[in-house]
């Protein structure tokens, strides 16, 4: 079953990407934005790089 297994990666990247947005939304524009970038960016989608 490749293919499902294929589609469920599939979903759980969406996933990543998905909260990976909604966390960015929420970090404000000032020197203390970059650094919620940063980590927005560490816990969201470097286990997807992995």
């Amino acid at each position: 079953m490749p293919v499902l297994n294929d589609q469920i990666a599939l979903v759980d990247e969406i996933d990543s990407v998905d909260s990976y947005f909604e966390c960015i939304a929420s970090c404000g524009i000032d020197s203390e934005g970059s650094d919620c970038l940063t980590r927005c960016i560490e816990v969201h989608l470097k286990s997807n790089l992995d």
